[in-house]
């Protein structure tokens, strides 16, 4: 847990009220550790005892997420509850812990009175006191496990990287039981790609809407082809029209040709027939 550069992830001091696993273990109600007195220069810290004696509780809670990664189990973070672990009315937990040149203070109060409740808060070292963390988004610690969790992710990471590749739990996941999206995603926070994902979320959503647009075109295409046949089919009836009008003509001019020579004939006729007269 040591680092020279004063700029990963450590512990500095632990305080648990109310957690089963030192109650059976040690007989006690509530636990104290000192963490920085106890690491002071060493390059390595061991924490041991006969089991059941409350180390892996102990742990799991050197972290500020709001899980006990060992207990979670195969299911995943998600499914794991610390009022599994908690006996007293209002248990507690705070966790002291400095992380990029910066000091935290973690407090986290499980009630149960009937009702259970959490209340989760993030303070910051702010000179020589502690004020509730506050992000640049204007995000500030209310109490809220939701923003609790916020808090902790923006300045740590999204837990499954953080339990990944910094703290090791005792039964945690395997990397071979990742999805790929998780491990693309542990990836991403490693490397500090998030701009990465950001671009290949946006280029995701303009492929979506490229291909919505491209099944629009190609429905316009087929009704435009559709249009085009009709007028087509509308041009070769108006031909066939201005070819039989045409050959009517002629017919008519024949037929008016013929009728001026009957007339012709017949008034010749009458003609001859009055001179016979």
């Amino acid at each position: 847990m040591n680092d020279k550069r004063n700029t990963g992830y450590r512990p500095l001091r632990l305080t648990l009220k109310g957690f089963r696993g030192i109650r059976s273990g040690l007989g006690r109600d509530e636990l104290d550790l000192d963490l920085e007195a106890m690491m002071g220069d060493a390059q390595l810290v061991a924490i041991a005892g006969a089991n059941g004696r409350g180390k892996t509780t102990v742990m799991d809670n050197l972290h500020p997420y709001l899980t006990m990664p060992s207990r979670a189990g195969a299911n995943g973070l998600g499914a794991f509850s610390f009022y599994d672990h908690v006996f007293l009315p209002q248990s507690e937990k705070e966790l002291v812990w400095r992380h990029d040149g910066r000091s935290f203070r973690t407090h986290l109060v499980f009630r149960v009175n009937g009702k259970k409740k959490t209340e989760a808060y993030l303070f910051e070292r702010i000179g020589e006191g502690w004020q509730p963390a506050r992000l640049c988004d204007g995000t500030v610690s209310d109490g809220k496990v939701e923003t609790y969790e916020h808090l902790v992710a923006q300045i740590l990471g999204a837990p499954d990287t953080f339990f990944a590749s910094v703290f090791s739990a005792q039964g945690k996941r395997p990397l071979s039981a990742f999805a790929n999206g998780e491990i693309k995603s542990l990836l991403g926070d490693l490397l500090g790609l998030e701009h990465v994902r950001a671009q290949g979320a946006r280029a995701g959503e303009v492929v979506k809407d490229l291909r919505a647009g491209l099944v629009m075109l190609r429905r316009e295409a087929v009704e435009a082809q559709a249009r085009v046949q009709k007028i087509d089919e509308g041009t070769a009836l108006l031909g066939d029209v201005a070819a039989n009008a045409a050959a009517a003509g002629a017919t008519r001019a024949a037929a008016g040709t013929v009728l001026e020579r009957a007339q012709q004939a017949s008034a010749h006729a009458v003609a001859q027939q009055q001179a016979s007269a």
